[in-house]
């Protein structure tokens, strides 16, 4: 299965707390537990990262099921629930 996730600095600090210097640290930080948290619970997965303005835009493919809704909505969870945590943030 192949995830997409699509996001940029507007869309992960849209308040601009970190200087764009710093934010190169916060998103590698971010992605590192967006990728741990998923494959845990997909361990087959390839996780790719796009920058894009698209606000939480996620793309799954390949997942094998005729409808893969199922697999989006708990990739989206998995994702909210790393964002809502915090521990990305430097």
């Amino acid at each position: 299965m192949k995830i997409t996730i699509r996001h940029d600095q507007n869309s992960i600090d849209p308040n601009a707390t970190y200087t764009d210097e710093q934010f190169p640290e916060v998103k590698a930080s971010l992605e590192k537990y967006y990728t741990q948290a998923i494959l845990a619970e997909y361990p087959e997965a390839e996780i790719a990262y796009e920058e894009s303005s698209d606000t939480h835009c996620l793309v799954v493919k390949n997942t094998g099921l005729e409808d893969p809704s199922e697999i989006h909505f708990n990739i989206q969870r998995i994702t909210e629930t790393v964002f809502e945590t915090g521990l990305f943030w430097i």
